[in-house]
């Protein structure tokens, strides 16, 4: 037990029989009359002896330690008396004693003092300083006086009541006999009464929440039917309208016949501890909320590697429903557990006291994990994701990567990185060898891409560098560098980025002068043979046409008329319209070929004039009436209304004939084909239109390409006469004209070319 060390303010004895008052003290000490004084001493004290002033027991009076303790002389000399003293108490006693010299005054103490019986008897011991003339200790007299059973129980049950107090326990005692309930002060003020009303029992039971009686009389009925102990929380409602949790534990009482006569039981107000557990509760849900909202999985095991909690997403992964999990240790869930990289990593865990991160591959479900494990005092949280796909993608990434870097090592094509302000970060040997440049200019930072680029390429690169802004990709496009020596490389080029969002790319680059050279010189060659075949064209068309007017000429001669004559005179002009109608195919071919020497070379003229275009438009059309008359060609142009453009009439009539000889060529002979225009301020829009067998998406992307022909058989006999030039020849032609031209097609039920042309201010 703990001993309070306190000190005494008078020095009287103060036992329970023959008590002396201090006056009368101080005069047997002040008078020395020691022995009168240990005499009456004698007659009151269980025990007394002297101690020195430095604690050492003195031999004089010594009876009556021997007589209580049992000890021989030599047994308790100097401080050996402490001994006794029941090791517990000792501390506290010599602190009394302590205390009473330093203070001159009396102090008082209780301890366990061993007995000649073996017992150690609880006493009450008051250290009594006698002092010397001069004012210092001379002697110490010890008191002691054994603390009876009644006085013993009195202050027990004094302890036990501070002890419930400070705890803020109550009790409650109801005697059902005679119907009387007593309730500790404590007690009353939990149920929230005041300390002086007298409460019966239907009082405090009207206190308990009406939610809460049904639980509370439950619990009481089934300890009275088992006659054991009951616990049982509730609420109770204060007079001020509040609400409190009780916590009460009680047992019943019975007669020797086995009959309940009285109910005992404690009360401790829980209110707190309901709120924290409610905030608890609160915060678990919210964090079983998160930990269910998230991708990862998630799991808890103990320290002694049982489950104790799993998200929705760790029992996808582990095959089992919480309910099955909570308790079941790890490896009867996972059987290779121990024998696993995971196995190794949370004992790592387990030991450091220190989170691990790692990524592990798991061979009962063939899938790859990356987790983090926690650990805490009470076991370990782990969080895990499935990154098999992951480790997919970097395994095929890597692959394309080394797949990659073996390509720029081949050389085959230049290879750099780059950004959009013209830095070159990295280059490979084959783009070295085009520009003339070497590694260690590159790396210094003394070369610029953008800066290499002639002017007249300019504009296509600005283009390539907003698309690749843009898609992050710029399309193959052809521009025209500067090498170190200053001479002119055509090149093709593609740039696409690095990482999202970023200004490096990775661009390739082709060196195309060989090409260039072989078109320069296909160029040439076309230009010289459409000129060398333009003329014998010329003349042999000169001499059929004289032909066929002398024909006409010899028809109308009396000669003539003979049947057979005129038969052969007509399959002559038959022949002669065929073979005219050949050379102007082949002529329309000759034509083609040197409007594409022309665009290449920058050539193609154009003779800009203000004319009216919906006549330009009737008469082109009216002009492929008499060419093809078996084919139907509906005109949607009003020829009453004018619409006036500056162009060059010609080449928009080219333009016109292209279109409709085109819808002609590839259209059902029955069907016909549309031909109109619309106009508002800005443009005028004509359009050809026919129910031929349309175009598929690629053939709609490439159509305008030059040399490019369709794959979709025609229905006209001269299908084959035809290099592909034409419609590249009609985009070149409006562009140059500021228009646009464009196709709408739907495949099986035909299409609709149109082109734009911009209207100038008169």
């Amino acid at each position: 037990m703990r001993v309070e060390v306190k000190p005494v303010e008078s020095d009287h004895l103060a036992f329970s029989r023959h008590d002396q008052v201090a006056e009368e003290q101080q005069m047997y000490l002040q008078a020395d009359n020691i022995s009168l004084f240990l005499a009456l001493a004698q007659d009151s004290a269980a025990v007394f002896w002297l101690l020195t002033s430095d604690g050492h027991f003195e031999n004089t009076y010594t009876h009556s330690w021997k007589n209580f303790t049992g000890q021989e002389d030599g047994c308790y000399a100097g401080p050996d008396w402490l001994q006794s003293i029941h090791p517990l108490d000792r501390i506290e006693t010599h602190a009394a004693f302590l205390q009473s010299v330093a203070s001159h005054h009396s102090t008082e103490t209780e301890c366990h003092l061993h007995r000649h019986d073996g017992s150690y008897p609880l006493l009450r011991l008051r250290y009594i300083p006698v002092p010397k003339t001069d004012g210092s200790i001379a002697q110490v007299i010890v008191l002691g006086q054994e603390i009876s059973d009644n006085e013993r129980r009195k202050m027990g049950e004094e302890q036990m009541h501070l002890a419930l107090a400070a705890a803020n326990i109550g009790l409650c005692d109801w005697d059902i006999r005679i119907d009387v309930l007593t309730l500790t002060d404590q007690c009353k003020m939990l149920f929230g009464f005041s300390t002086h009303e007298t409460v019966s029992y239907e009082q405090l039971m009207a206190a308990v929440h009406p939610d809460d009686l049904t639980q509370r009389d439950q619990a009481i009925q089934e300890a009275l039917v088992a006659k054991s102990e009951y616990s049982v929380d509730y609420r109770i409602i204060h007079p001020n309208q509040t609400t409190h949790w009780l916590t009460v534990r009680g047992r019943w009482l019975y007669d020797g016949q086995g009959f309940p006569v009285r109910m005992i039981a404690a009360v401790m107000d829980i209110t707190a501890l309901k709120r924290a557990e409610a905030q608890q509760s609160q915060a678990a849900s919210k964090l079983t909320t998160v930990l269910e909202s998230i991708s990862d999985a998630f799991f808890m095991i103990d320290t002694q590697w049982r489950y104790t909690y799993a998200n929705s997403h760790a029992e996808e992964l582990l095959g089992k429903k919480l309910p099955d999990l909570i308790g079941q240790h790890i490896e009867e869930v996972t059987p290779t557990f121990a024998d696993s990289f995971f196995h190794l990593k949370f004992q790592q865990a387990f030991k450091t006291q220190q989170a691990q991160h790692f990524e592990a591959f798991s061979l009962p479900q063939k899938k790859w994990f990356e987790l983090h494990a926690y650990p805490s005092s009470e076991g370990l949280s782990v969080y895990y994701q499935d990154i098999t796909e992951r480790k997919r993608v970097d395994r095929a990434l890597r692959e394309s990567e080394m797949k990659f870097r073996r390509f720029v090592e081949s050389n085959i094509i230049g290879v750099l990185v780059v950004d959009i302000y013209g830095n070159i970060y990295e280059a490979n040997q084959a783009y070295l060898s085009i520009t003339g440049y070497t590694n260690e200019e590159i790396t210094a930072g003394k070369l610029q891409w953008t800066a290499m680029t002639v002017p007249d390429s300019l504009p296509r690169q600005a283009q390539a560098i907003e698309e690749f802004l843009a898609t992050g990709v710029s399309k193959p496009f052809e521009l025209t560098i500067h090498n170190k020596e200053n001479k002119p490389v055509p090149i093709m080029m593609a740039i696409a980025q690095l990482k999202s969002s970023s200004t490096l790319g990775v661009a390739i680059v082709l060196d195309i002068s060989a090409r260039k050279e072989v078109e320069q010189q296909k160029d040439v060659f076309l230009s010289i043979a459409s000129h060398e075949l333009r003329t014998p064209l010329t003349v042999i068309k000169g001499s059929l046409q004289l032909i066929q007017r002398r024909m006409k000429r010899m028809a109308s001669l009396p000669e003539a008329h003979s049947p057979a004559i005129k038969t052969a005179q007509n399959k002559n002009a038959e022949d002669l319209a065929h073979a005219l109608h050949q050379i102007d195919a082949q002529s329309r071919l000759v034509n083609d070929l040197l409007d594409v020497t022309r665009i290449t070379v920058d050539k193609l003229e154009l003779k800009m004039q203000r004319f009216d275009l919906v006549k330009l438009i009737h008469d082109t059309v009216d002009d492929l009436r008499s060419t093809t008359p078996t084919r139907s060609l509906k005109l949607l142009v009003s020829p009453k209304k004018s619409l006036y453009v500056v162009a060059d009439p010609d080449r928009i009539a080219q333009v016109i004939s292209n279109y409709v000889t085109n819808a002609i060529k590839y259209s059902d002979p029955e069907r016909p084909i549309r031909i109109g225009m619309h106009y508002n301020e800005d443009v005028a829009r004509v359009w050809v239109q026919d129910k031929g067998p349309g175009l598929s998406e690629d053939a709609r992307k490439q159509i305008w390409k030059r040399f490019y022909q369709l794959k979709e058989s025609s229905t006209s006999s001269d299908n084959k006469q035809g290099l592909g030039l034409g419609l590249y020849i009609c985009q070149t032609i409006i562009q140059q004209h500021h228009g646009e031209v464009g196709v709408d097609s739907i495949p099986g039920k035909g299409s609709t070319f149109w082109f734009t042309l911009p209207l100038k201010a008169e």
